[in-house]
């Protein structure tokens, strides 16, 4: 699965590859892409275990959720100090250690753009975005808006993003005054 995988990635990037290829139901240059699928990768890993029936076996599965707790686990331990920002873009883009851990995640992540429509490619990736926003929410915003995303996917997680805010305003009332 992996080495397929590989394969299609690799076909992207020959100089004898498409132009442009599906991301979130919309054709785009594959330069994009790969920046659309290096977003979608990030939100698979920092909202785990929110995409994991999305893995393709239990060996993916574990080797992410391996990967997710060690980020997790170093970035608390960046926070203990004077910095209180958990999580920078830079950090949760970085390539991982683990091989096997980097196909999982990406195989999710190209399933994922995949669908024909945005409304489908919403639906999966709007759920991970919302775990990711309610881990750290404006490391997250950030990631949305990155550079080089295609419109498309910026669509996708502003739906997500106004579905989230929406939904987190907390409504106060008043019990009955004493006296």
């Amino acid at each position: 699965m992996l080495l397929a995988l590989q394969q299609r990635l690799d076909a992207l990037l020959s100089a004898d590859g498409p132009q442009k290829v599906n991301s979130c139901g919309q054709l785009v240059p594959v330069a994009q892409y790969f920046i659309d699928l290096r977003v979608v990768a990030t939100l698979v890993l920092a909202s785990w275990p929110e995409g994991s029936y999305f893995a393709l076996t239990s060996t993916l599965a574990q080797a992410i959720g391996r990967e997710a707790e060690q980020r997790l686990r170093d970035s608390r331990r960046r926070t203990s100090g004077a910095s209180k920002r958990p999580y920078g873009i830079n950090s949760l883009l970085s390539p991982m250690e683990s091989s096997l851990a980097m196909g999982a995640v990406l195989g999710i992540a190209e399933r994922m753009l995949a669908a024909r429509e945005k409304r489908q490619t919403h639906m999966a990736v709007g759920s991970l975005y919302e775990s990711a926003l309610a881990l750290h929410r404006g490391t997250f915003r950030d990631l949305a808006h990155l550079a080089g995303t295609s419109s498309a996917l910026q669509e996708v997680l502003s739906r997500a993003k106004a579905t989230t805010d929406s939904s987190s305003l907390e409504i106060h009332s008043r019990g009955p005054r004493n006296g």
